[in-house]
């Protein structure tokens, strides 16, 4: 049996270098133990879709055999982000998928997130996984690869349809009514994203310009991850160049994205947070908006002056939309840019419809973009900071981190890392799920508090490691 390592199943996705973690031959024992897994759960058909990366063919016809001999049926939705094969979940026969992406990791990456009856899985449920390969049991059988078209139900009854991009530029442009055209300017990042983004804002009625949407997943122009403002540069050039509204840029499979105001300033997904939450609370008062602990504390502060309240939980997409599902929240976000949006729409991180609801928003604003989200509050931060650290490692020090720390007049949050909170600001550390990395952030009402609260940490970090290196 191919060896797999470990580390490869991390808290919520399957993700690994291509070939030395993840090839062909290990992700054919992944997908059949997936399949077996659904089986046992009465699962008897998943969706399938893959990004643009160039190990992705070569790993998605292994994938799709490993699934079929399993007796497992496939319904094969192709190269689409991963907020489509979410939608296909909602919208369509089958509750069940595999995308088989890395999402913003490096070109030589990939890896797979897992869909059950609309939950994505996270934790023991990835464990379970690796625990099936390890014991061998695979289910046996003959699946079926069955037709888009026998997936239509009455949720999406258009017989017209031929296949699930079609059938969610349609909902979406159903949904999301625009009161001018703005001038946008939208960066696929040569990643997935393309396939669909430029179709999709010319349908809703904005006057669009392209950067890297062509599909290439060697990523030449630059790394598809919005939330690095190095990679906005050329989105920032470009809109303020052709005087556009704003800027879009999505990540490595859709699920993020990046704004760029019409006088090229970035937006992070505090302030995104803190506009949808002042157009959608009004709705529902008193529901929960769930945050991750990366988000800044000024976003909670806004959303209890919208009536909401913040609820504050562990990062990750799969932790992040079942804490949605368990509180009825209308609204969630990730400092990453994962925002899910229950209002109008399913509740999954979607970077394309979220752009689209921030587009509807500020197209019913006479001010520039810029002004709008100026109006927000902000702290000074740092931004997220990475300190480098092993897979094998970065827990371990966490423990003892934690085991160190000690802090006075302040709140502390143990829920993801060791996050404390001050009258006058913030601090984080914790261990990243998708990369081998200790990340940081710090928020302040001034930089004399900022410092403050960073030289804490740095001395907490030299208590567990003396010859650790930081570099903030």
């Amino acid at each position: 049996m191919p060896s797999i390592p470990a580390t490869i199943f991390r808290a919520y996705d399957i993700r690994g270098q291509f070939p030395s973690e993840l090839n062909t031959d290990n992700i054919k024992l992944i997908g059949a133990a997936i399949a077996s897994e659904a089986l046992d759960c009465g699962i008897n058909t998943l969706l399938l879709a893959r990004d643009a990366r160039l190990s992705s063919p070569e790993l998605h016809r292994a994938l799709l055999a490993a699934i079929l001999a399993t007796g497992c049926d496939v319904v094969d939705l192709g190269i689409v982000p991963t907020p489509l094969l979410y939608f296909a979940t909602h919208t369509l026969r089958w509750h069940s998928g595999v995308m088989l992406t890395a999402s913003h990791n490096p070109a030589d990456y990939n890896g797979l997130k897992i869909v059950f009856e609309r939950s994505c899985l996270a934790n023991n449920q990835i464990q379970q996984i690796r625990k099936r390969i390890e014991d061998g049991q695979f289910q046996r059988g003959k699946g079926e690869i069955l037709d888009f078209k026998s997936s239509l139900d009455a949720a999406m009854p258009d017989s017209s349809i031929e296949n699930i991009k079609q059938a969610y530029v349609k909902y979406l442009s159903q949904d999301i009514e625009l009161s001018r055209p703005l001038k946008i300017v939208i960066d696929c990042g040569n990643a997935v994203s393309g396939i669909i983004a430029p179709e999709l804002f010319k349908q809703l009625g904005c006057d669009t310009s392209l950067l890297f949407c062509q599909l290439d997943g060697n990523f030449p122009n630059h790394h598809p991850d919005p939330t690095v403002a190095e990679n906005l540069r050329q989105l920032r050039d470009k809109v303020i160049a052709s005087q556009a509204d704003l800027g879009i840029a999505f990540d490595g499979d859709g699920d993020r994205l990046g704004l760029v105001t019409n006088r090229g300033e970035i937006i992070d997904a505090d302030k995104m947070l803190m506009l949808l939450a002042k157009h959608i609370l009004p709705k529902y008062p008193g529901s929960d908006v769930v945050c991750d602990v990366k988000c800044s504390s000024k976003l909670f502060a806004m959303i209890e002056a919208y009536g909401g309240k913040a609820v504050v939980h562990r990062s990750g997409h799969s932790y992040m939309k079942q804490k949605m599902q368990a509180t009825g929240a209308c609204l969630g976000g990730e400092y990453a840019a994962h925002i899910f949006i229950k209002d109008r729409w399913f509740g999954f991180d979607d970077g394309l419809y979220t752009a689209a609801r921030i587009i509807e928003i500020l197209c019913h604003d006479p001010r520039s973009s810029s002004q709008v989200f100026a109006s927000f509050p902000s702290g000074i931060s740092t931004g997220e900071i990475k300190i480098e650290m092993s897979d094998s490692e970065k827990f371990h020090f966490m423990d003892k981190l934690i085991s160190y720390a000690h802090f006075k007049d302040c709140k502390i949050n143990l829920i993801d890392g060791l996050r404390v909170d001050f009258d006058y600001g913030w601090g984080l550390i914790r261990a990243s799920n998708t990369s081998p990395a200790l990340l940081l952030r710090f928020e302040a009402d001034s930089t004399a508090q900022l410092e403050s609260i960073k030289a804490m940490f740095k001395a907490l970090l030299r208590q567990v490691d003396s010859q650790l290196i930081t570099n903030f």
